[in-house]
């Protein structure tokens, strides 16, 4: 495996997406956060760096939902990919479903339609407990 240079920017952008790592970002949620942390990377660098960490498969990106802006969020470990993911519309919180969750819902979906889902290129979004908790 290539080692990799690990510049400051790249480490101040790989802590901040490790701190929310069920969270996904644009690239505008991520200068915003920076700011707010007080940490300074430009914008083109970021553009730049989340190229490069999609391409050595650190980071995932997908398209938002109902939209044409990308979201980025960092992959835990290899077990990422053999899962499905839940997702918070309203504050964009990342769930995990579990691989025996993933397995029965694969196999009831081919069993029923004859569809065979791509758990790793698949999102289902709702409402997270503590948003519908925050709606009462």
């Amino acid at each position: 495996m290539k080692s990799t240079y690990q510049t400051q920017q790249r480490k101040i952008l790989l802590d901040f997406l490790a701190a929310s790592h069920d969270r996904q970002f644009t690239i505008e949620e991520i200068m915003e956060g920076l700011y707010e942390e007080g940490r300074s990377v430009p914008q083109s660098s970021v553009y730049r760096l989340m190229k490069k960490l999609v391409e050595e498969g650190v980071v995932r990106r997908h398209s938002k939902e109902d939209s044409r802006q990308f979201v980025y969020q960092i992959i835990e470990s290899e077990e990422c990919h053999s899962h499905l993911h839940l997702q918070c519309t309203a504050c964009g919180k990342l769930v995990h479903l579990s691989h025996e969750a993933t397995k029965e819902a694969k196999q009831w979906m081919q069993g029923t339609t004859g569809f065979e889902l791509d758990q790793e290129k698949t999102f289902l979004y709702g409402t997270c407990t503590d948003c519908k908790s925050n709606r009462i």
